[in-house]
């Protein structure tokens, strides 16, 4: 929707991408007035950019660029610049859509090529939902889930937790497909069953879903869905837990533990105050890293790790036993 935040977002990103194609250093301060925005929204959006490449997730395939001592460093070139594009009905049809929102007017020479290419393959596109033959995995879960949210109609996906090894099957009712912090996910319903006693909202993450088989079962989507979902609650009204990491830790940065400020003392330790919207997420990522962080406040968070630590411990004895 033009004027929403979203979409001035998305114009900064677009427009930013010309400054960054040839690898070098770049002012934020020069950066962030070409872009008409202040140094903190700009690192933002370079951090964003960071996430963002020409296909399937790959470090080998994303903008590369990182924020460093005031400066937009660029370590790459742009990813893709050297390939054709091609572009599948739906694929063609969504990104006529973004485009769109970030003002691209619909009689335009991109705007037609695209509708081009959606109208050619109007056959290919109506069968894609069906089956997703021909996509690649990302984008099939995502055209399977978007035509299940669609249509209004249940689904069977199979879906990872995070610190999970093995992945469970649920029958979810997908509400809405969004894009929050570099990643896309799917709120949905998940239905109880005699194997999940509870069902109720859930957040998935489209990375950790195996699969997605539509059923010929049919619901009603909620009628207070708000237009735009984040993944996550604003970091700044969040309650922090001040965890110190020893100084050898690695993955001590934004993208690991959003929302974090971390401060290096002379011992070569890192004191983070890490925001938090439940115990359990930051208990498990705490105690995943045992031996090298160590949680000093709140005491809740505190006992949260020693929770998760024994029922650890719990679970490895048993697989020994």
């Amino acid at each position: 929707m033009p004027g929403s935040p979203s979409a001035e977002r998305a114009r900064r990103l677009l427009a930013l991408l010309p400054h960054l194609s040839r690898p070098g250093r770049r002012s934020l301060r020069d950066l962030a007035a070409l872009s008409n925005t202040d140094e903190a929204t700009l690192a933002a959006d370079l951090t964003a950019l960071s996430l963002c490449g020409a296909g399937d997730p790959d470090p080998e395939d994303l903008v590369a660029v990182y924020v460093e001592d005031g400066s937009a460093v660029v370590f790459g070139e742009l990813p893709a610049l050297g390939r054709p594009v091609r572009l599948t009905p739906a694929e063609s049809r969504a990104l006529s859509t973004a485009l769109e929102a970030c003002g691209l007017p619909p009689g335009s020479e991109l705007a037609r090529r695209l509708a081009g290419i959606a109208g050619d393959g109007e056959t290919e596109a109506a069968s894609a939902p069906a089956d997703g033959a021909g996509l690649s995995d990302s984008v099939r879960m995502h055209v399977l889930l978007a035509a299940c949210a669609s249509a209004h109609r249940a689904a069977l996906v199979t879906y990872t937790r995070l610190g999970t090894a093995t992945a469970e099957e649920r029958t979810v009712h997908p509400w809405r497909l969004f894009f929050s912090r570099g990643t896309w996910y799917l709120r949905a319903w998940a239905v109880a069953d005699e194997e999940h006693p509870i069902g109720g909202e859930r957040t998935l993450r489209l990375d950790r879903i195996g699969s997605v088989t539509p059923t010929s079962g049919t619901f009603e989507p909620p009628v207070d869905l708000p237009d735009e979902i984040d993944a996550a609650p604003d970091p700044d009204v969040l309650p922090r837990a001040e965890i110190v990491f020893s100084r050898d830790t690695l993955d001590l940065d934004e993208r690991s533990w959003p929302g974090s400020t971390f401060v290096r003392s002379e011992d070569g330790t890192v004191v983070a105050h890490v925001p938090y919207a439940g115990t359990r997420w930051i208990a498990r990522k705490v105690a995943a890293k045992l031996g090298s962080a160590v949680v000093t406040a709140p005491a809740d968070v505190r006992e949260a790790v020693r929770s998760v630590a024994a029922d650890e411990s719990a679970r490895a004895a048993a697989v020994d036993g």
